[in-house]
């Protein structure tokens, strides 16, 4: 060991250790990053995923969930979960806009939820936006916020609200003004598990009035309390909407439950309309006329289920009468042969091409005698001629026993020579034709 003859001598000596120790700790970094890159490259020749154009890799990641539901921000699912395979994904995932165009948010949101929201939406950049909300439908000031700051990008908005949530309390609705435009706005929807609360018709209004270019509208087991609208609120014109959907199929067929999802037609004004679906209707036939007469659609599919109390009646399909597909539901029967002798005696839909009918009571074997005659008719004596019928009977589940809800022999054998003939017949459960 040298020996130093005063403390500086030893300090100095020190000093010069260090450095070379540093230099050599820096040629050792500067070693294992250029290994690090020489591997990078390595791997890049060997791996057929990252020597494709980085445009194609993004294309690939799109195809993952592209046309799924929205996703909610879950790190062990797409896009999330692209980000953390390595780097060379994380920065794809990241340029790719159309990946983080969708979200489904539950409510309430916890603060770091809503942070993680807000940059899910930020990394869609300019792309069209659609955003499904679900749980109680409490909707804080985030959500607000979130729906006004991306509203001019909002091109699907959804609502799902789940039980349990209270009737007395309404499902809080978004508040926008012309302020705040939905311009993107095609489709709106809200759904509940069961019949909620959802304030005032007029609040609803209000965000339709703020969306102008809606193509698609779904409003299904909403109440209204139409006490809180104290005056009267008119109509508005809806000039893109073309589908429309109200109530919910079939659950007040079976249930008799119902909330009052329909009573915003006596508000609207439909120009544009294609397709329109209706159950739970809670307001009168002449409300339903009014509100055909008054946007006067040229309607081409048509699903309506009636109440018991509220018989179809010829009126109304003068209305709708540029139909080429109309599907009528019913727990009774007795409310289809009215229609049917109509369809079988004139043209009153003279496009109609398909025609179903849903029935959970039972049918006469009598009555298929005029289901026969309309068939005949429809595909003898119509210049568009009727190309496919079906009824539609409650499940073997439910009945047990269809011997008694069969055509007799001679009318199946008529209908056995339509159906050669070309027309599609079915009778029976959907998943079983017994004719």
């Amino acid at each position: 060991m040298a020996q130093y003859s005063s403390i500086p001598q030893l300090q100095e000596h020190i000093d010069a250790l260090s450095s070379a120790i540093e230099a050599h700790e820096r040629a050792v970094r500067d070693l294992r990053k250029r290994r690090s890159e020489a591997r990078h490259t390595l791997n890049r020749f060997l791996d057929p995923m990252a020597r494709l154009p980085l445009e194609i890799q993004s294309h690939i990641f799109l195809s993952v969930d592209l046309d799924s539901e929205p996703p909610k921000p879950d790190p062990n699912a797409p896009p999330m979960v692209l980000t953390n395979v390595c780097r060379l994904w994380r920065n794809i995932a990241l340029a790719t806009p159309k990946l983080w165009h969708k979200l489904l948010m539950d409510l309430p949101r916890r603060p770091q939820y809503a942070e993680l929201c807000e940059l899910w939406l930020g990394r869609a950049l300019s792309y069209p936006l659609s955003l499904q909300l679900r749980g109680s439908l409490r909707l804080d000031d985030g959500v607000q916020d979130l729906v006004t700051t991306h509203g001019d990008q909002l091109e699907n908005l959804s609502f799902m609200a789940v039980s349990p949530y209270s009737l007395d309390a309404p499902c809080m609705m978004l508040d926008l003004d012309e302020s705040f435009p939905l311009l993107s706005l095609k489709t709106l929807s809200f759904e509940a598990d069961e019949a909620a609360n959802f304030s005032t018709m007029s609040d609803w209004l209000d965000v339709l009035r703020v969306a102008p270019a809606l193509s698609s509208l779904t409003m299904c087991n909403m109440l209204f309390d139409l006490w809180d609208d104290r005056e009267p609120l008119g109509f508005l014109t809806l000039p893109s909407l073309e589908v429309l959907h109200v109530g919910q199929p079939f659950r007040w067929m079976l249930s008799r439950e119902h909330g009052s999802s329909a009573l915003v037609l006596r508000y609207l004004t439909l120009p544009a309309l294609k397709t329109l679906s209706v159950s739970e209707i809670d307001i009168t036939e002449q409300d339903f006329v009014s509100f055909l007469s008054r946007s006067s659609p040229s309607l081409e599919e048509f699903h309506l289920t009636l109440p018991y109390e509220w018989p179809l009646s010829t009126g109304l399909l003068r209305f709708v009468s540029s139909l080429s597909f109309f599907e009528l539901s019913s727990s009774t029967t007795i409310a289809f042969l009215p229609f049917i002798e109509v369809l079988s005696t004139s043209d009153i839909l003279p496009n109609l091409l398909a025609l179903v009918l849903n029935s959970t009571g039972h049918l006469d074997i009598a009555d298929y005698g005029d289901i026969l005659s309309m068939l005949t008719f429809r595909w003898t004596s119509c210049p568009t001629r009727l190309e496919s019928f079906a009824l539609n009977l409650a499940s073997r589940e439910a009945r047990a026993d269809h011997t008694q809800d069969l055509p007799a022999a001679e009318v199946r054998a008529a209908m056995r020579r339509l159906v050669d003939d070309g027309l599609k017949i079915h009778i029976g459960p959907r998943s079983e034709n017994l004719l």
